[in-house]
């Protein structure tokens, strides 16, 4: 399906009056929504204390670091409960070094195994309960988990939930609940991640160190600090907005990962061919975020906790290399059940919302299949896997359809189920409930879900010539980073080019690579990644519009500027 193209369209109802802006970076802005002086400082120039809020602002803070120091200064038997994905893992690994520092008896870091689904479980919490431990913090999860808090309660355990989800009507019984999207709470920012939140967490308990012992406080604040490369892959794998709060938090954070301390986060990125000094969100997303998700998705997630926080060099190195293998087994697999579910689709009429469910396709594959077939389909997709514990599945969605908000008008469906507006996880109650799934989302898709929603957009920021593609020009976009979710990379439309060099690269001519000029002496080098089926249908001497993003390719020390095509059509002339 052909996308469409879209010019975003700049706020008119604030204008930006700055001279020392160029107009490029000024429409830009404007196109963000970022017009406000103080919101145009904070975007450009995000300063650590500025620009980062008081912890205590979230109205069960003072609570919940009194609670955490009462336990530390009497040795309560405590366990971390995460989740399994990179934010859970990297959320948890950075609330354990801070607590078990500050001399907490961490008797255990708990990460519920992919396939029994999301969330706390009643066995774990039996577990707890035997070994008499006494406070049970979770982390990217618990907002929903009523019953099983209630257990936790009842078996002499306080609960402090530190999660970031979807927010139910009725909210758990637990001793404290630290979640921004909270109704009446007072935190300005509401999109920070699971990683965020500890982080938060961390920043109040080395607060009231410093409180205690303000001989100490150079220490402690450059201690928290180091904290901040976790913090900012969990923000970035997490896929949360990366404005506000969260774009300084990733800024400084990308710092302190490019100078990690972390023996596994070092060996990670030396397995992965990184260099310390060049990771950006790109590395986060592509690289390490994948690795660490390996774990849970093929083993166990714990494994990816021990690497990062393992301070031996030889056995993180080891561990790393396990990560790789994982992650290299975990894109063979997908590939193999992405065809899969793809040829049972083909024998299906295709509908606003695909779900599609196989035999024991591992479930902590079933995310990404989803995730592919709903950038290839455009439309909400649900897949789920038929195996020994229960049909698990994961939805993605699109913009116009929030996926969690349709699970939630039809709970007698699920043993349980969690997520967010465009993703979710889910365990069905019986294999006749896929069917009901399937028509009852198809119903709410007819409501909410127009034809034209289904039909891929390119959304593109401003039209400018091949001219203005110059070294200037891309130090001004370098302002704009780091880039990722709410903050994606500027997209340029540039039309009238004239092909002047066609071949397709590539193992298998997958890519293709351009020479374009603009027929007034401009001639740029160009990529269009995946976009190599475009030999057949264009020649030298062609007329185009493109898509691009404007980019750097290096190679034997050389740098020169290129267009990252996205999207090509012939020129109407």
């Amino acid at each position: 399906m052909r996308a469409s193209w879209r010019v975003i369209p700049k706020s008119k109802e604030i204008q930006i009056n700055d001279p020392s802006l160029s107009s490029i970076v000024v429409d830009l802005l404007q196109i963000r929504g970022i017009v406000a002086p103080d919101k145009v400082h904070e975007f450009l120039y995000p300063d650590f204390r500025e620009h980062t809020h008081d912890p205590f602002l979230f109205k069960d803070m003072a609570k919940v670091i009194d609670r955490l120091y009462s336990a530390i200064n009497n040795y309560e038997p405590m366990v971390i409960y995460g989740d399994y994905d990179a934010d859970g893992v990297c959320s948890s690994a950075l609330l354990y070094s801070v607590l078990r520092d500050l001399g907490a008896n961490i008797i255990d870091v708990y990460l519920p195994d992919r396939a029994d689904g999301y969330g706390l479980h009643n066995s774990a919490i039996d577990d707890f309960i035997k070994k008499s431990v006494k406070l049970l913090v979770t982390l990217d999860c618990g907002t929903t988990n009523i019953e099983e808090i209630s257990r936790a309660n009842n078996g002499g355990i306080d609960v402090i939930v530190v999660d970031h989800h979807h927010v139910p009507e009725t909210m758990p019984g637990s001793f404290a609940l630290l979640n921004a999207k909270m109704p009446n709470e007072l935190y300005p920012f509401k999109h920070l991640a699971s990683g965020g939140m500890a982080f938060k967490v961390a920043q109040g308990l080395l607060q009231k160190k410093i409180a205690q012992k303000s001989d100490e406080r150079s220490k402690w604040e450059a201690y928290e600090k180091w904290l901040l490369d976790l913090t900012a892959i969990a923000t970035v794998t997490d896929l949360v907005s990366l404005t506000g709060e969260n774009r300084t938090l990733l800024k400084y954070g990308l710092v302190v990962l490019n100078k990690t301390k972390r023996a596994g986060l070092k060996a990670i990125i030396e397995v992965m061919g990184g260099q310390l000094g060049k990771i950006d969100t790109f590395g986060i997303g592509f690289q390490i975020g994948p690795r660490l998700n390996a774990a849970g998705r093929m083993s166990h997630a714990k494994i990816a906790f021990e690497v990062l926080t393992c301070v031996d060099e030889n056995k993180a190195l080891e561990l790393a290399k396990r990560l790789d293998r994982e992650n290299r087994a975990r894109q063979s697999l997908t590939e193999k059940i992405f065809k899969d579910a793809e040829n049972i689709l083909e024998k299906k009429t295709e509908s606003k919302i695909i779900v599609v469910a196989g035999e024991s396709w591992p479930v902590g594959l079933v995310g990404l299949v989803a995730s592919r077939l709903c950038e290839q389909r455009n439309r909400p997709v649900l897949v789920i896997s038929k195996t020994d514990q229960g049909f698990v599945g994961s939805g993605r969605s699109i913009p116009c359809f929030n996926i969690i908000e349709a699970l939630h008008k039809m709970p007698e469906l699920f043993v349980k189920f969690g997520g967010h507006a465009q993703a979710c996880g889910f365990t069905l109650k019986k294999e006749g409930d896929i069917e009901v799934l399937y028509n009852r989302l198809n119903l709410l898709a007819d409501e909410t879900i127009k034809l034209d929603d289904l039909v891929p957009i390119i959304k593109v920021d401003l039209e400018i010539f091949l001219a203005d593609v110059n070294w200037d020009l891309f130090e001004k976009l370098q302002m704009f980073e780091p880039f990722g979710m709410d903050n994606p990379r500027p997209k340029f439309l540039i039309c009238g080019l004239y092909v002047v060099g066609l071949n397709a690269v590539g193992a298998t001519g997958q890519h293709l690579k351009l020479s374009l000029t603009d027929g007034q002496g401009v001639v740029r080098p160009a990529i269009g990644f995946r976009l190599g089926n475009f030999v057949q249908s264009l020649s030298l001497g062609d007329r185009i519009d493109v898509i691009t993003e404007i980019c750097i390719n290096e190679w034997n020390g050389n740098r020169e500027l290129q267009l990252n095509i996205i999207d090509i059509r012939n020129t109407l002339i």
